[in-house]
């Protein structure tokens, strides 16, 4: 069940929320996000949709004549 927490007066800015956190939650958060970009790079790199797949060569073969 959903229930709609009480209306905030002011914004809260993710700085205030960040300053906040337990330094425990804040490395776990920063783990979190290494892992992430691991994992991006890492599914981009062995895909079958590497960019060296569509890459063009830019080598002109030159005309042997």
């Amino acid at each position: 069940m959903w229930v709609q927490s009480a209306p905030v007066d002011s914004p809260v800015s993710p700085a205030q929320v960040w300053a906040r956190l337990a330094i425990d939650l804040q490395e776990r958060a920063i783990r979190l996000m290494a892992q992430l970009a691991f994992n991006l790079v890492a599914a981009q790199s062995e895909g079958p949709g590497k960019e060296s797949d569509h890459a063009f060569s830019t080598h002109c073969p030159q005309n042997p004549a």
